[in-house]
């Protein structure tokens, strides 16, 4: 009986199963452990990007002109972050960002001239973030619109 024609097959065979055992492994471990945690930071850096980018806005939306005004200024914001929608919250005296995922919750400080009222409001991630600023100098009113 010849069974040199088995050693070849089998050799080939269990070469194809290491490759194979060896790209499973590596593909859970990625998936599993360094994508995921990649995806947290990635999200919680962008999420301060938004929260400081939308607290500019609100700042420099307030003008430094007498009498009285009315003006709007906008900006465009991600529609989502890590594929989840989020609010942005403004009231007393803050700005902040709300996620889901709580880990990416951020709040700050408006630094606004005096003499402005910062009206409660929310703002839903999907749509123009705009700010619509009225009212006399010594009584400006900031309005968070959807």
């Amino acid at each position: 009986m010849d069974e040199r024609a088995v050693s070849p097959v089998v050799a080939k065979t269990l070469a194809a199963s290491l490759a194979l055992l060896y790209v499973a492994g590596m593909t859970s471990m990625l998936l599993g452990g360094v994508v995921p945690g990649y995806e947290t930071e990635t999200g919680a850096e962008l999420s301060e990007r938004v929260l400081a980018t939308a607290a500019k806005t609100v700042e420099t939306a307030v003008p430094d002109a007498d009498g009285t005004v009315q003006a709007t200024r906008s900006v465009e914001l991600p529609p989502t972050i890590r594929d989840t929608s989020y609010r942005l919250e403004l009231s007393n005296g803050t700005l902040q960002f709300d996620h889901p995922d709580d880990r990416l919750d951020e709040s700050i400080a408006l630094s606004l001239p005096a003499g402005t009222t910062l009206e409660p409001g929310t703002w839903t991630s999907g749509g123009e973030f705009e700010i619509r600023v009225s009212g006399p100098a010594s009584n400006r009113t900031v309005t968070l619109e959807q």
